[in-house]
């Protein structure tokens, strides 16, 4: 998955490589917060509280705290000064829209190629930026040096606005704030974060000091690289800032699905905020199996959380993980197959854990989370009870140490679908995709039991690597090809993979927007940041209980069988059966 250096910055204290962990640029910080007062809080006075109490209630109304000012705290009040005046933010709150503060701050983030991180954002057009946003979100744009700077970009940015038709004036006029006082010396909660996220020195540092958002549940969170990875550093693009805003509100959305389903989903929890580094063995006890022949529907909840929700400090890289079932490893194998505890009777066990049920493709060092529908992986979860799974992330390979905080668990329901999955017969998996690869994809023949109601082809297939310059698999439209007995075949392809924004586009879906790495081209089946779908066929019609059926599995590239080494096809693929 390596298709592009590690970000690579020079800062006002140095210089970093692929090779070694980027130096955290103290000196460029401390120069943006000498001399500064103390900021601190005010609490709202009594008119503006009794005006917010005349207010009609909100459906998500303003959170009286606690407060805080690290990354995922509750943002409490706050004032800034803006070129319109002074801007409350309890005042505005509606509990829908969402916050994106950016800082001008020339010189303090200085690429390798010569890029000015902060100023070349201020170069970019803002139209561009608002025709990509979601209308339900508020600009800020401050600054914490060269004054004379920002003004003449910001009179270059209200020009914009005056341009724009009648309605989008409206709309957005009052949603763009310029801050007119130095953002490290505003006397608030934002000047204290902003003052010290300058003075402090991270791990792996990236745009703390210059950029945060508060989501629509009135978090502050972190916002990420606004921009392309180029030779030498970043290419800045000002319309990614657009993708926070976006994200909030699939996340959004998402969390009140959740909330409205909580009466009618049972929840198995197995992990939460465990810290792990790259792999995670868990004893469960399910429902019985009576219980379990209740449910209809079956989705898993990951949290890959980073620690301290920073930027930077989880996995650099797009790692694929994966849950899989695990039974125990015969005697013979001597736990060859078993993982990390084979061989060591103290650990008790060892585990061949070849069943996989759930994949997902991990960001580049951003934190994540999915819910996944995997239902027809209920069905090798039938019998309930005592039973081991495994996550993991292909084992991290990155020199720079990094962990997740993982929280992970199965919710099942019943959702009234008239069958259900009951058993799974395994087919195929992937391996390395070459001229022998179809040949070692042998044709599977099944018997459909008797009482069968719905059969289904479920797949979960991701091209990974390759040789340059095509990188395929992971770039490349590869062509997936099942058919049964002598009828047409069933097919999966990628048309996406290597368009410049093939996953950038899917930051409504719930692709994580603004990773520190190339996040934003289409893929083979996948993108970075994201749950990895399966696919379904439904395949009854072909299918007659108590006959013997031939199942064939081939692939293509460009039409074609491959001839060459074009890298790896990650496969696990079942025939479901529901009644």
């Amino acid at each position: 998955m390596r298709v592009a250096s590690l970000l690579c910055a020079t800062l006002l204290v140095g210089a970093c490589s692929s090779n070694t962990p980027a130096p955290a640029p103290t000196d460029a910080g401390n120069d943006l917060a000498a001399d500064l007062p103390v900021a601190t809080d005010a609490s709202p006075d009594a008119a503006v509280d009794a005006a917010v109490d005349a207010r009609p209630p909100l459906a998500n109304p303003f959170s009286r705290g606690p407060y805080g000012t690290a990354v995922r705290d509750l943002a409490g009040p706050f004032t800034v000064p803006t070129t319109d005046g002074d801007w409350s933010f309890e005042d505005h709150w509606t509990g829908e829209d969402s916050y994106v503060f950016l800082t001008y701050a020339p010189r303090a983030l200085v690429f390798s190629n010569g890029t000015d991180y902060s100023a070349s954002l201020f170069e970019g057009a803002l139209t561009d930026l608002l025709d990509r946003s979601p209308r339900n979100v508020h600009y800020f744009f401050l600054w914490s040096s060269d004054e004379p700077g920002f003004n003449t970009a910001r009179e270059a940015w209200q020009s914009e606005l005056a341009r724009l038709s009648e309605t989008d004036r409206a709309w957005w006029t009052p949603r763009i704030h310029f801050v007119t006082t130095r953002s490290l010396a505003l006397t608030n909660w934002i000047g204290t974060m902003l003052t010290a996220r300058a003075r402090t020195a991270l791990p792996y540092k990236r745009y703390d000091p210059i950029q945060f958002a508060i989501d629509r549940t009135q978090r502050i969170r972190e916002v990420g690289q606004l921009g392309r990875l180029a030779a030498g550093g970043l290419a800045t693009d000002l319309t990614f800032l657009a993708n926070e805003p976006a994200y909030y509100n699939f996340e959004y959305t998402r969390a009140q699905r959740l909330a409205a389903e909580r009466e009618r989903v049972t929840v198995v929890e197995l992990a939460r905020t465990r810290t792990v580094h790259d792999t995670l063995d868990v004893d469960v006890n399910l429902p019985s199996a009576d219980e379990m022949a209740r449910f209809d529907t079956l989705e898993i909840d990951l949290s890959m959380e980073c620690p301290n929700h920073r930027d930077g400090e989880c996995g650099a890289w797009d790692y694929l993980s994966h849950l899989r079932l695990c039974t125990p490893a015969p005697a013979a194998d001597g736990g060859v197959d078993g993982g990390d505890d084979a061989g060591d009777a103290s650990a008790g066990p060892a585990w061949r854990c070849d069943r996989e049920i759930a994949r997902w493709i991990t960001s580049y060092w951003r934190e994540t989370r999915w819910v996944t529908d995997i239902t027809p992986m209920l069905a090798l979860l039938q019998s309930g009870g005592a039973t081991h799974l495994r996550w993991d992330a292909s084992g991290q390979w990155d020199p720079r140490s990094t962990d997740y905080v993982v929280s992970l668990s199965l919710r099942l329901s019943n959702r009234n679908r008239g069958v259900r999955p009951v058993a799974a017969v395994p087919l195929w998996t992937g391996a390395a995709w070459n001229a022998t690869y179809d040949s070692d994809h042998a044709p599977v023949r099944v018997t459909v039991p008797d009482g069968t109601r719905r059969a289904e082809l479920y797949t979960l297939v991701t091209g990974h690597g390759g040789v340059q310059p095509t990188n395929c698999a992971e770039f490349c439209n590869h062509e997936h090809r099942i058919a049964i007995d002598m009828g047409a075949a069933h097919v999966k392809n990628f048309p996406e993979a290597r368009s410049a924004d093939g996953c950038a586009d899917r930051v409504g879906e719930g692709v994580v927007p603004n990773q520190h790495g190339t996040w934003y081209f289409g893929r083979g089946g996948w993108c970075p940041g994201l749950d990895v779908a399966g696919w379904s066929v439904d395949v009854t019609s072909e299918l007659a209980p108590g006959t013997a059926h031939e199942l064939r599995y081939t692939t293509a590239y460009n039409g074609r069988p491959v001839s060459s080494n074009l890298g790896n096809i990650e496969l696990s693929s079942y025939l479901i059966y529901y009644r």
